[in-house]
């Protein structure tokens, strides 16, 4: 089932930002800027999801009005575009059938499914998954993201047997693995090809999955510029091994292991976008977004990395 979508979802997935305005509305101009410059440096797929794209700050009709903008719009740009939104960080099985039903009138390719209510089987996992594609049959991405136990409250990851029972539902076609747990993630890439995993973290974390048959990712610095994930990815299957070497050392490393780790990744993803001139880095509270001091130094290292990057690509024409 879905046989020619699951072939198409291989390489790079790009991550959709939700700008704000400075009354905090959502910055459709900004949005639109960000995708069109990302389709015209060579991203095909796009993905809006539950917190790169802010949904724990936005309404449910917020979030379904940005995900029918975001279809639309990249749809508009290229109808062979592949776009992925989500639902809501919680809510009730019969809302995430809503949103899918929403994504797919708007002409979406996936609706991307994260359950973060207590834990308590694996059934309940699969019920809520399965329930959702024979409503709607839209093709399913699971976004797979430890669960808080129903029991202890305690953070608990994804029993590996959860994996062998997606198999049993035909509309999960993909699953963004976010475990953070290299053992995990191996298990998950077991389900190659049958449902293609997405790798989330750094091009450097993806590297050691390439001989598990890790074959898509989630972007991280190519967000200021697709070409980045693609020149990435096709050096890595090439066995490129020095240049992707020094897109790792000299183009992701400066940003990770500098201001990410400093102040934490969901806050400098929208800070270096704002100083490569795509969208402000403004968040709804309770995020905070960085400092003019602290932005000041993601600005400093995003001019770093376009003159690697510019580089890069001279020594390569």
């Amino acid at each position: 089932m879905f046989t020619d979508l699951k072939s198409r979802l291989y390489g790079t997935f790009h991550t959709v930002y939700t700008p704000f305005l400075m009354d905090y509305s959502i910055d459709y101009e900004s949005l639109s800027t960000y995708l069109h410059g990302l389709y015209h440096r060579g991203a095909r797929i796009f993905y809006a999801m539950a917190y790169n794209s802010r949904y724990g700050l936005l309404s449910d009709s917020e979030i379904l009005a940005l995900n029918e903008f975001t279809i639309t719009t990249l749809k508009r740009i290229d109808p062979n575009n592949l776009v992925v939104v989500g639902d809501p960080i919680m809510g009730s099985t019969q809302n995430s059938v809503h949103f899918a039903e929403a994504a797919k009138s708007s002409g979406a390719d996936m609706i991307s499914l994260l359950l973060q209510e207590k834990f308590f089987t694996e059934s309940q996992v699969l019920d809520h998954l399965a329930e959702v594609g024979r409503q709607t049959g839209m093709p399913i991405m699971v976004h797979e993201m430890p669960f808080f136990s129903g029991y202890t409250g305690e953070q608990i990851d994804w029993p590996v047997n959860l994996f062998d029972g997606l198999k049993s539902i035909p509309q999960v076609v993909a699953l963004k693995e976010d475990s953070k747990k290299p053992e995990l993630t191996k298990a998950a890439l077991s389900l190659e090809p049958d449902i293609r995993i997405v790798i989330a973290g750094t091009k450097a974390n993806l590297l050691q999955f390439l001989p598990y048959g890790a074959r898509a990712y989630l972007n991280g610095i190519s967000s200021i510029d697709a070409e980045i994930g693609s020149v990435f990815w096709e050096a890595a299957q090439a066995g490129e091994d020095s240049l992707v070497s020094r897109i790792i050392k000299e183009v992701e490393d400066p940003f990770f292991k500098g201001v990410v780790a400093k102040y934490g990744w969901h806050r400098c993803n929208k800070a270096i976008l704002q100083a490569a001139g795509i969208m402000h880095r403004r968040d709804r509270m309770p995020m905070q977004h960085l400092s003019e001091t602290e932005f000041s130094e993601v600005a400093t290292v995003y001019q770093e990395i376009i003159e690697s990057w510019s580089r890069i690509l001279e020594e390569r024409a």
